[in-house]
């Protein structure tokens, strides 16, 4: 008996949790960051019939995030139930969760974010005299009183995960959060583009809309101000779309520019991503996204919202349909607007991307910056272009060539002759030909370098803009007239985080009010470059290489280096292909580009010799 009572001891024991705790653990799915906060209050403030809504954040929701709205007001007997788990107006039986028109829906928001905060809400129905104000913190009601209040609810949430420190460790840096919640505060301004908002940030008014505004102006605000955008718009089947997306030529590196909602819930899908982009079909080069807002209406029995609590995951019952529908209607649109592929062929004038072209018109070089300070023209046809004692003869080989990076050989099952010795800056070259207007032939002994123009000049100005913003001595290119460009509030906020490193590497560009940033000068590595459309370019260039983990200070470099180099088609005299080769070989990494491409392979003689069969 006493032995059975001593193993009964040791059983784990089943009980219920308290309220706090289930409450704790639900916010740790509902309240992922301060923008999770901002997305549920807001939604409850539509939910609740507001026509204008007004978003106040300090230190990027650390400290503060406030919500006021002129909605419908809770009860005075109402506003505690509201803090009770799983307490709702939205539903009330199980067939209600087929038919689902509300924003929220589940009753755990107002509790989950009660539970990790310092929470005070007002709110006072029109048709009472006052309203109840209610404090909680961590979960627990500290105060509860009538107070005078125009009508509607403001709620504040201070000190976000004071309770949880693990938590709060783990929130990213105030510009990080800044930006997830202006991409929140515009995709519920895009959703309902009859609500007016309102949305400050650390003290600075990102923008205001009005009430009753056309889904065009409010879309082309928001993302791209002042620019024009095509309208989608059709109904096949169950979809019926609405919306307007960016020309072509309005693109970015990334799908941050994509805002996709379903029955006005702005979702996050993959697959309705890819029709999005599917839709513009050979318009778009590879590695670029188009930005646009799609509003998707569909029957509430096709569609699933109650998949995770954040509700930004759906389930569709037709999406192969919807998906080839969307694609379709995109693409559609587009070609309306006579947006087809067009292949243009270079006039006599012009610079193609041939090598022929570039030999018959040697003075056409271009100035490499970084390298070069002035053209240098060759006045000779040919010049210097063959200059080994013997010439090295090539052969596309059938087979798919690697190169290791750490040393340049290539790499290929063939057994390869000893390695070749390392190349330093006391190597010598002689230039022996170019190949398709972006590879350097180059002889060193009995060796054949075949270098990427491109690559190789991304990394010598890779690193020596590494060293400017280091020692804070970027060299500028005055602009004569200042230029100002308009950003988004994601943009805005991006350029807020990375404007000292920008500044350092050469750009002379300040915040100008609202939006706008005011460029005074700029790299001079880029002085060729349109200002404004350089550094749209180069923001959506940190915002993809922040998300492939990149730390901020590198991906200022790899943008800026990648917008400078030369290009394919851009042809080098003789002098300014060695001043390249000479600069590259004094790199730390030379033989990768700062995206870990090869900047050159080597072959050697007898593997050449090996691959004719003469030895």
């Amino acid at each position: 008996m006493t032995e059975a009572s001593g193993k009964s001891s040791n059983r784990p024991w089943i009980r219920p949790l308290p309220e706090r705790l289930i409450n704790k653990i639900a916010a740790g799915e509902v309240v992922e960051r301060p923008a999770s906060v901002v997305k549920e209050l807001v939604e409850n403030s539509l939910d609740a019939g507001a026509n204008r809504i007004e978003i106040i954040i300090e230190k990027s929701g650390a400290k503060l995030l406030k919500i006021v709205d002129n909605g419908c007001g809770f009860a005075e007997d109402q506003i505690e139930v509201a803090f009770s788990r799983h307490a709702t107006s939205k539903i009330s039986e199980f067939k209600d969760l087929d038919c689902i028109t509300s924003y929220g829906f589940r009753g755990e928001a107002l509790p989950s974010i009660a539970s990790v905060s310092r929470l005070r809400m007002v709110s006072r129905p029109a048709d009472a005299d006052n309203g109840p104000e209610i404090i909680i913190e961590g979960g627990v009601l500290q105060s509860r009183q009538p107070i005078a209040a125009p009508p509607g609810t403001s709620i504040e949430i201070a000190d976000i995960f004071y309770n949880t420190p693990a938590r709060r460790k783990f929130l990213k840096a105030e510009t990080t959060e800044a930006r997830h919640i202006s991409r929140v505060a515009m995709a519920m301004a895009m959703a309902r583009f009859d609500v007016g908002f309102t949305y400050h940030l650390n003290g600075r008014k990102v923008f205001a809309t009005p009430s009753n505004q056309e889904l065009g102006e409010r879309v082309a605000t928001l993302l791209a101000p002042g620019k024009q955008f095509v309208e989608i718009s059709g109904e096949v089947g169950p979809l019926k779309v609405h919306g307007f997306v960016g020309m072509p030529d309005m693109v970015q590196t990334n799908r941050t520019g994509q805002y996709i909602f379903i029955n006005g819930r702005w979702i996050q899908s993959p697959v309705l991503s890819h029709a999005f982009v599917a839709g513009y079909g050979e318009l778009l080069p590879k590695g670029n996204f188009p930005i646009g807002a799609l509003l998707l209406t569909i029957d509430l029995d096709q569609v699933d919202i109650n998949v995770h609590p954040a509700k930004t995951e759906v389930r569709l019952s037709r999406e192969r349909d919807i998906h080839d529908t969307l694609r379709r209607l995109v693409w559609d649109a587009l070609r309306k607007k006579g947006l087809a592929p067009v292949l243009t062929v270079p006039s006599h004038g012009a610079k193609a991307g041939k090598t022929d072209f570039a030999q018959q018109n040697p003075q056409q070089s271009i100035r490499i910056p970084g390298i070069t300070q002035a053209p240098t023209p060759n006045t000779e046809l040919l010049g210097n272009l063959y200059n080994p004692a013997r010439p090295a003869t090539s052969a596309d080989s059938p087979e798919t060539v690697r190169v290791d990076t750490s040393t340049g050989e290539i790499i290929s099952d063939i057994e390869m002759s000893s390695p070749p010795g390392a190349l330093t800056a006391e190597t010598q070259f002689s230039l022996i030909g170019r190949f398709a207007g972006l590879y350097l032939l180059l002889q060193s002994g009995d060796e054949l370098l075949i270098v990427d123009q491109h690559a190789a000049h991304e990394r010598i100005l890779y690193e020596e803009i590494l060293r400017y913003v280091d020692r804070q001595s970027g060299v500028a290119q005055q602009l004569l007239f200042p230029v100002q460009v308009e950003l988004n509030p994601e943009q805005m906020g991006l350029f807020e985080e990375a404007g000292s490193l920008l500044n350092a590497s050469g750009f002379v560009a300040e915040h100008f009010g609202g939006n706008t940033v005011r460029i005074e000068a700029v790299p001079s590595v880029l002085a060729r470059k349109a200002p404004e459309k350089t550094l749209l370019a180069i923001i959506d260039d940190i915002v993809s290489l922040r998300e492939s983990g990149h730390d901020l200070k590198k991906a200022v470099a790899q943008s800026v280096a990648c917008r400078s180099a030369v290009m394919s088609g851009d042809w080098l005299t003789d002098e300014e292909a060695r001043a390249l080769m000479t600069n590259l070989m004094k790199c730390e990494n030379p033989l990768s580009c700062p995206h870990g491409r090869p900047t050159l392979i080597r072959m050697a003689r007898s593997d050449l010799d090996k691959q004719f069969g003469r030895i």
